[in-house]
């Protein structure tokens, strides 16, 4: 590592601003993270209200589900339900669950709003705007997937139209929480919040985040998929 004017270079990371802008403003109201967990638990049941209203306006449109049709898809969506329904209800009951959970909330809530968390997560703030920059592509794939659904729809149910919406409006919802989310994690990235640092070291799994590597591996997946189906 190291300086260069107003600037800290990582050779594991990305440039961070270390000028007056990122540092501590003694100035800056307190933050209530207890009420900020409060209401991570709150938001935590979005994400199986989300995956119920993806996955059943699938079923209901196509009759398929992760490749699974009829009466499987049915059974597997119903498992898909009670696993994400699981999670925010072990997160309640389970004291180390609950703080896992409360300590994303903070991380998240830091990112989104441009607070700084405090010492012990500043690296987790840093390595959540990385990582989220690397899911830049979603903002491409979002508008396809649900057209990919709406194509293979069966229009002569009764429940095609109510089912449509919904999925439409699920996905809406996802694209602007990325949307916000990555600007979120440009700012962040640009100017951390909390004293000049390096960005924590870079796993070697995050790379596959990117678009390029992902398409890679999900071709490859296919193309086994078909040579196993030709033998």
């Amino acid at each position: 590592m190291f300086a260069s004017g107003n600037w800290v270079v990582d050779d594991h990371g990305p440039v961070i601003d270390a000028g007056p802008g990122a540092a501590v403003d003694d100035h800056a109201p307190a933050v209530d993270w207890a009420e900020v967990e409060r209401r991570g638990r709150r938001a935590g049941l979005l994400l199986p209200t989300l995956v119920i209203a993806l996955g059943a306006s699938r079923v209901l449109l196509t009759g398929d589900y992760a490749g699974l049709h009829g009466t499987a898809a049915l059974w597997l969506l119903l498992a898909v339900v009670v696993l994400v329904l699981a999670a925010p209800l072990a997160a309640a009951l389970v004291p180390w669950l609950r703080a896992r959970h409360d300590v994303a909330a903070r991380v998240q809530y830091a990112l989104r709003t441009h607070v700084d968390p405090g010492p012990g997560l500043r690296s987790r703030v840093d390595a959540l705007a990385r990582r989220s920059l690397r899911l830049a592509w979603m903002r491409r794939a979002l508008p396809v997937l649900p057209l990919s659904v709406l194509l293979q729809a069966e229009w002569d149910r009764p429940s095609s139209l109510p089912a449509a919406t919904v999925l439409v409006a699920a996905y809406v919802a996802l694209a602007v929480w990325h949307h916000r989310q990555l600007v979120a994690a440009r700012r962040w990235t640009v100017a951390p919040a909390g004293p000049p640092r390096a960005f924590p070291p870079i796993p070697w799994w995050e790379p596959w985040l990117g678009g390029r590597r992902l398409l890679a591996l999900a071709g490859a997946y296919v193309l086994v998929v078909v040579l196993v189906l030709a033998l």
